[in-house]
């Protein structure tokens, strides 16, 4: 970059330049140039006349700043007097900056200072900035000084900005020019050129302070942000932000030390958010992405989005229960809830607020059941998982096979499972080979579900009746749940513990105020799961049938809605909606999607019930604490097909004296015509029975939607 004698930026169009400005006013109110978290900072430097910091008042440390960024030349006659600037940003002074207040004129041109900025970075360009007081209205109208640079290229030969006119309002910075930096500390040298100066008279000279800004033109470009879905099995990486100017996205990817570019679009580049083709995305890595407007590119950042081992990891669920004074029945909504204590149920540790003990739930082929209730039933963990090799064909050569082991009982008719599963180490052999695999029986122990890691991941089980199992690679099953459904019963915490308090939930009623989702690993999704069937007890209180498929906010809120957890979550995807593309019985079921915007301990998400009213599938439900609180969940593994959609639902015909009545279950758009191949239009009707009146009515043709 370069720039000409007018103090311009050359090769910048004007609009350019505004944004500089604006840019480098936002640095002048903050001190130091933070446009984005993960974008780089300008370097900035501050030289004045007078000592900077420490002092209160004059006369504890008169005369000239003395650290070697300031001198005055030729014997300039000034001295401690005047009032300071005022900018934001500038460093605080001593109480006055340095004035020329002799009664002689000044008229010798070798007569000035010079000024030596310690600039950070050799070859940059920096603006320069001025900032002094002439509030007094009695410093010089036309004042003029010549200007020369050693070690530094300055945009210009002489300046006005020191002129009476430039320092009211004094909590302006004046634009002076711009200097090219050279390998080492500049020196700028201001001498007198023209102008009456003279401290007896109305025209005094007040040197104060520059600032000098590095000059960086990609932070003109705005900045653009990457969401998600965002994971290793995806080519396509959403850049959201795009500025409709906009040519050219670039996608970059860190996986080490540094930022390399991964995809490009030049093609098509719409405002808002676009999708860009990538390649070798991986996990764990940061990706960011710039955009670039005219010849310009915005700045490459030195953060970005994680990039997730895609859908589903691992994740633990709890819920939230609120107190409330209500009494049922299930299902209905509060009354009472206001200011009471939050509880999560499923977990006995918080961090930072998060439940990071809650239930670890695995992604599974099938819909499975997620259970909690409130309790003193629990199961010991099984220990000392111990396998040991023997000659009998099974696993081929060099395999690798390693467990875990859970063990269950049934309560109240949900199977619990123990909260830690033992893990076994890996069992190798240089030969084909079968394991016996044992651990130490528990107590009250129906039997011990095991999971089979062969893969990578434990996503293989087989149930058994003792503490001990002869594995020869068959029996596992594939396509069941994988995971244990439900965890030690009786683990709550208030959400906010105190001493003194109890972390029991107290009365036989509570709210289902929340689903609570936390993370388990350092993967960060993306997530897409189903949740149908809501149950407490024998009482089903919610399975979506009664939403049209596209509603949101039925049932619970977006993924995004709490403010309490939206920080954990990227700003896409972000789901939350009744779909007809999967169901456990039905034909609908609420869809979740959202990532996780890090991999610390304490990202959770907070699924709410509040606000939700009982038009759009009953806010705040009442549970029964004694009875268990049960949803079916579809967490499909990473890789694994789509859901099947569930058939379209029956409309059924019969007649009524001359009338035909029409009846199908739940929420459905009813559409009609009058031709068999339509064109079918809504009539308006959702929910079933309709009647068509003859003969009022014309024969018309009927289908559902939705």
């Amino acid at each position: 970059m370069k720039i000409d004698s007018n103090n311009s930026l050359v090769g910048f169009s004007p609009v350019w330049a505004k944004k500089l400005t604006l840019s480098f006013a936002f640095i002048a109110t903050c001190g130091l140039a933070v446009f984005s978290p993960g974008l780089l900072l300008a370097d900035i430097v501050y030289v004045s006349s007078s000592p900077q910091g420490g002092c209160t008042v004059t006369a504890n440390c008169p005369g000239p700043n003395t650290d070697g960024t300031y001198a005055e030349i030729g014997g300039l006659n000034v001295g401690d007097f005047g009032a300071r600037g005022t900018a934001v940003g500038r460093p605080s002074l001593r109480p006055v900056p340095r004035t020329y207040i002799s009664g002689t004129s000044l008229t010798d041109t070798n007569q000035g200072v010079d000024i030596m900025p310690a600039l950070g970075v050799p070859g940059a360009v920096y603006q320069i900035d001025y900032n002094f007081s002439s509030t007094a209205g009695n410093t010089s109208t036309d004042i003029v000084m010549s200007a020369t640079a050693a070690n530094g290229s300055l945009s210009f030969t002489e300046t006005d900005k020191l002129q009476r006119q430039f320092g009211s309002p004094n909590n302006q910075w004046q634009l002076m020019g711009y200097i090219t930096n050279g390998t080492g500390t500049p020196t700028i040298s201001f001498r007198y050129k023209s102008g009456a100066v003279n401290g007896g008279t109305q025209n005094r000279l007040i040197i104060d302070t520059w600032r000098f800004t590095q000059v960086v033109p990609c932070l003109a470009v705005p900045v653009v942000d990457v969401t998600g879905p965002l994971s290793t099995n995806s080519n396509q990486v959403i850049v959201a932000g795009v500025n409709s100017a906009a040519n050219t996205i670039t996608v970059y990817q860190k996986t080490t030390s540094s930022f390399v570019p991964i995809g490009t679009k030049t093609t098509g580049v719409t405002a808002g958010a676009n999708s860009v083709t990538v390649t070798g995305l991986v996990k764990g890595a940061q990706v960011a992405a710039t955009q670039t407007i005219g010849t310009q590119e915005g700045c490459v950042p030195t953060a970005g989005t994680l990039v997730g081992g895609g859908a589903n990891p691992t994740v633990r669920i709890a819920y939230t229960i609120r107190e409330t004074i209500d009494t049922g029945p299930v299902g209905a909504p509060a009354i009472n809830f206001s200011n009471a204590n939050l509880h999560f149920l499923g977990a006995n540790v918080v961090s930072v607020g998060a439940p990071i003990d809650a239930n670890v739930v695995f992604p599974s082929n099938q819909w499975q059941t997620f259970s909690l209730v409130r309790g003193a039933a629990s199961i010991a963990d099984a220990s000392n998982v111990v396998g040991t090799v023997i000659a009998i064909p099974g696993y081929s050569a060099s395999s690798s096979v390693a467990i875990r082991v859970y063990a269950y009982r049934t309560v109240n008719g949900i199977r619990l499972y123990s909260t830690n599963g033992v893990q076994s180490s890996t069992v190798t052999s240089n030969d084909t080979f079968s394991v016996n695999w044992a651990w130490s029986a528990v107590t009250g122990a129906e039997g011990y579900r095991l999971l089979r890691n062969v893969l990578g991941d434990f996503l293989e089980n087989v149930d058994v009746l003792t503490n001990s199992y002869t594995d020869n690679s068959s029996g596992w099953g594939s396509n069941i749940e994988v995971t244990p459904n439900s965890a030690q019963i009786d683990r709550s915490v208030q959400w906010n513990p105190t001493i003194g308090n109890t972390n029991n939930l107290p009365g036989q009623w509570g709210i289902l105020e929340s689903i609570n989702f936390a993370i388990v690993s350092d993967d960060t999704g993306p997530f897409d799961l189903y949740i149908d069937n809501i149950q407490n007890g024998s009482t089903v209180f919610q399975t979506f049938e009664n939403a049209l498929a596209g509603r949101t906010d039925f049932g619970f809120r977006s993924p995004t809605f709490s403010g309490t957890t939206s920080g954990n979550l990227l700003s896409a995807p972000n789901v939350g909606v009744v779909t007809n593309s999967a169901a456990d019985t039905g034909t609908k079921s609420f869809h979740v999607q959202f990532q996780w915007s890090g991999t610390n301990i304490a990202r959770w998400l907070r699924l709410t019930t509040s606000g939700v009213g009982s038009s759009n599938g009953t806010g705040n439900p009442l549970v029964n604490l004694d009875d268990p609180i049960s949803i079916r969940l579809l967490l499909l593994p990473v890789g694994a097909p789509a859901p099947i959609a569930p058939p379209a639902p029956s409309l059924s015909i019969s007649k009524v004296g001359s009338d035909v009545l029409l009846n199908w279950p739940g929420a459905h758009r009813l559409l009609e015509a009058t031709n068999v191949t339509g064109p079918y239009l809504t009539n308006g009707v959702t929910f079933g029975p309709y009647t068509n009146a003859a003969p009022i009515d014309p024969q018309k043709f009927y289908r559902l939607k939705d």
